[in-house]
């Protein structure tokens, strides 16, 4: 008979496979971007379950664990992304923003309480992560685009790079008095 896993054991797997279905969603909804700026976005928010899993594994295996990842969390992620596919950029975010606030963050929160001494920094910086995710939704639903991706970019080790900003024209005075 196998013994039961300790609670904040099976705390610790939950918020594992919660970056496997992230990571999956993540990289399905690459196919649908719209140009440079939101492959760049996702790309991130995909960077950021990357390195969170993998930031895991070591608190997992101290603890015994099982690295393996649960097999209905990728097509899990991946169905979330497909029902997007036709969705317009704000719906996407929109959709995000829905999970994170309502079902993802929530969660986190519970575990972090639950978590014994030793983990609660690891279960911090889940909390942490979910935040970034929802803050960075929310500055683009709130048109804060130009900055949106700072609190993702703040928490990775290896961001990736931004995309070139399209140059403007340079002001001369023609341009400058034009607009007044």
């Amino acid at each position: 008979m196998k013994a039961q896993a300790s609670p904040h054991l099976v705390a610790l797997q939950e918020l594992y496979q919660g970056e496997v279905l992230g990571e999956a969603m993540f990289d399905a909804m690459l196919d649908s971007v719209q140009g440079e700026t939101e492959r760049y976005k996702i790309g991130l928010m995909l960077q950021l379950e990357t390195e969170t899993k993998a930031r895991l594994r070591p608190v997992l295996a101290a603890h015994g664990v099982s690295l393996q990842e649960d097999p209905q969390m990728r097509p899990r992620g991946a169905q979330f992304a497909l029902a997007l596919t036709a969705a317009s950029w704000t719906a996407k975010m929109d959709a995000l923003y829905q999970a994170i606030a309502a079902t993802y963050l929530p969660r986190y929160r519970e575990l972090l309480a639950a978590m014994p001494p030793e983990l609660r920094a690891v279960a911090q910086s889940m909390v942490e992560h979910e935040q970034a995710l929802l803050e960075m939704t929310r500055r683009e639903l709130d048109g804060e685009s130009q900055r949106s991706d700072e609190p993702v970019r703040n928490l990775l080790a290896h961001p990736l790079p931004r995309p070139p900003v399209a140059s403007q024209p340079a002001l001369t005075a023609t341009n400058i008095q034009a607009s007044v």
